[in-house]
């Protein structure tokens, strides 16, 4: 039984994002220091502290500190929009699929975005589906 693991994502910009499994948090870390939010606390953690009190601007993006599941029901009962669209949901639980069929075939795979396969790895591109029961066709 898998009980840690650590995810490395490298983007053709060459962003980096880092995976792992534990306490769930997102944390943006920068040139000037990091942010952290605490989804089970609901907490702000940052380093340095004074990031925390600088005033996010009228032209910048505000967003609040609440759970995917809150924000989607939010959204139902007033018709309007969630904080990330369907698009964003839909790459970010493809990431977290691509990790999964990472650890399962145990080696770095190479990812294509616009076709949604893994690069020269059949073994992979295998786990992206699963067989349905008749008569569910997909």
């Amino acid at each position: 039984m898998l009980l840690s693991f650590e995810i490395q994502y490298k983007y053709a910009n060459g962003v980096r994002l880092f995976y792992s499994i534990g306490q769930p948090y997102v944390r943006f870390e920068g040139t000037e220091g990091w942010i952290q939010a605490d989804y089970n606390g609901r907490s702000l953690k940052a380093e340095p502290a004074s990031i925390l009190k600088s005033p996010i601007g009228t032209d910048e993006i505000h967003l609040p500190l609440k759970s995917e599941k809150r924000d989607f029901l939010d959204a139902v009962k007033t018709r309007s929009q969630t904080l990330a669209d369907a698009e964003v949901g839909h790459r970010t639980n493809s990431l977290c699929q691509i990790g999964h069929i990472a650890i399962q075939v145990g080696r770095k795979l190479r990812w294509d975005p616009d076709a949604e396969r893994f690069i020269n790895d059949e073994a992979a591109n295998r786990l992206l589906s699963r067989p349905t029961r008749s008569p569910w066709r997909l």
